[in-house]
């Protein structure tokens, strides 16, 4: 089982911080770099088509680690870097739900063409809260990189 556990483990945290850090230092500079309206409406078309395919990432980016905590059981170094993998990946999800969900409820009601006066702190609370889901990621790709050069070492 920890032959499967291990490369899915490794394969749904990278893609989630990938994910991350590929809005971090591509689309959301680009956001920045067209007129208000442009903006606006891409990070809503861009919502529409992400928002399920991330949480579905999220939630086996939680589970692989799991999974390969309980395949590791009997390694207890592996299973501890394993269960942080899978908390730091829950702590993501749980900083998109109560953190961006909100000010992208927010953002789907505003008209581009006369966005709110505040828009760029409602922005930069969000970009927040993207940095912080996105170390959150990096952080369970890191684990579960550290819980696999145990795995190796006790083989």
């Amino acid at each position: 089982m920890n032959k499967f556990a291990q490369p899915f483990a490794l394969l749904t945290t990278g893609l989630l911080a990938g994910v991350y850090y590929y809005g971090l230092f591509t689309v959301i500079p680009a956001f920045y770099e067209v007129p208000i309206k442009v903006h606006l409406a891409y990070r809503v078309a861009l919502m529409n088509h992400n928002s399920i395919y991330v949480q579905a990432l999220t939630g086996t980016a939680i589970l692989a680690p799991i999974w390969l905590a309980l395949a590791s059981w009997h390694n207890r170094t592996v299973r501890n870097w394993s269960i942080f993998a899978a908390i730091v990946a829950l702590l993501s999800i749980l900083t998109t739900r109560f953190g961006n969900v909100p000010i992208n409820r927010l953002i789907r009601v505003w008209e581009a063409s006369q966005p709110p006066a505040n828009w760029n702190a409602i922005l930069d609370q969000w970009i927040m809260f993207n940095n912080i889901r996105t170390i959150f990621a990096l952080a369970s790709f890191v684990f579960v990189l550290v819980a696999v050069q145990f795995n190796k070492k006790a083989a």
